[in-house]
């Protein structure tokens, strides 16, 4: 469910120096609090505007203008249930929901324009569409990633490699996908801690890392964890992954969020971020122009977003979100956040103020 929305060429011209500079001091300040009736579980921003899409668990979609001082999102009935993915092309809105649709919206209208059963009549947990908006990629419980034209709808082809089973040989989910800033590569994670990396272009298998402690299971069939979130850094060069550490944080009292960083060409980790707080990180995000990995805490006890340090591998800044989240999103400029999540959206401003030593 979770993505951050960005300019490819912002993130892109932002790449080559991110890392090497010293982290700037982040400063925020919460511009608008939005309360929605149901779960929100997923954001799309719209580019230029301070509005954006939020899908419900009540299947529907809601239209949020966080510049209206007191916001009353319009919505629109979408999906049976739950609204898992969403993604904007400019065109039209594209909607994913458990009830293994994937739908294209006219946004003027509020009307269908078409609809797909895309995974095998099995719940699609997210969506991502191409820097350039030309590929939409859906994943599902089917643990197909499948890729498609974003305007026509059309198949472009399907991703096959995650393992249906988990390694205790129950059933496997498939939560997360989302693209580099160039394009070329498309990451996915499941639920037993694999993360594999796809050439975009070919469809080709170039990579696969494993997240051993985003996962365990218990002696009664029940599985727990799984990669929750999945980014590339800005430079394409890093996949961050995140969950919790092999728990349930509704059950196991003491848990970790966790967040992990590899070189997914070397196969190396490279940054470890196991945050002492009950719950797990349900979204992250690189900021394009800062050397940040902000996370995101979507259960448990922990209604808090991090800023994370990838310079000195340590968290650089927290903040209260007053929810617990699910998603979030950057605008083009990187200088607002917003998060949807328990009955509410959230907008902060997000500025730098002198650099950390």
């Amino acid at each position: 469910m979770s993505h951050c929305t960005l300019s490819a060429l912002s993130v892109l011209l932002a790449a080559t120096s991110v890392f090497a500079q010293a982290s700037a001091v982040p400063q925020t300040k919460l511009l608008r609090e939005v309360g929605v009736g149901p779960d929100l579980l997923c954001v799309a921003t719209i580019p230029g505007t301070a509005k954006a899409y939020a899908g419900g668990t009540d299947g529907k979609i809601y239209l949020i203008d966080f510049d209206e001082a007191k916001s009353k999102p319009i919505a629109w009935d979408a999906h049976v249930s739950y609204v898992s993915g969403l993604a904007f092309t400019g065109k039209h809105l594209i909607s994913a929901g458990s009830d293994r649709q994937l739908i294209w919206w006219d946004v003027s209208t509020k009307t269908k324009v078409r609809s797909l059963e895309a995974h095998d009549k099995k719940w699609i947990r997210g969506v991502a569409l191409s820097p350039d908006g030309k590929i939409l990629a859906s994943v599902g419980d089917d643990m197909i990633c499948r890729l498609w034209d974003a305007e026509s709808g059309k198949p472009i082809r399907e991703l096959k490699g995650h393992d249906k089973l988990t390694p205790y040989g129950l059933i496997s989910k498939l939560y997360c996908c989302r693209f580099s800033a160039d394009g070329k590569y498309l990451a996915t994670g499941d639920q037993a801690g694999i993360a594999l990396i796809w050439e975009a272009a070919s469809g080709k298998q170039v990579a696969k890392i494993h997240a051993p402690h985003l996962y365990t299971s218990d002696t009664n069939g029940h599985t727990y964890g799984g990669i929750r979130s999945i980014a590339f850094s800005p430079d394409g060069l890093l996949i961050a992954v995140s969950g919790n550490l092999a728990g349930d944080t509704s059950t196991i009292v003491n848990s970790k969020a966790m967040a992990q960083l590899f070189d997914w060409k070397a196969n190396k980790q490279t940054h470890d971020f196991p945050i002492k707080i009950n719950g797990f990180f349900e979204s992250i995000c690189f900021h394009p122009k800062q050397p940040w990995l902000i996370a995101a805490v979507g259960a448990g006890e922990g209604k808090k977003v991090f800023i994370l340090d990838l310079r000195k591998k340590a968290v650089l800044h927290e903040f209260l979100s007053n929810t617990l989240v699910f998603d979030i999103a950057l605008n083009e400029s990187a200088d607002t956040l917003i998060a949807v999540g328990r009955k509410k959206a959230l907008r902060w401003q997000l500025q730098t103020g002198g650099s950390t030593p």
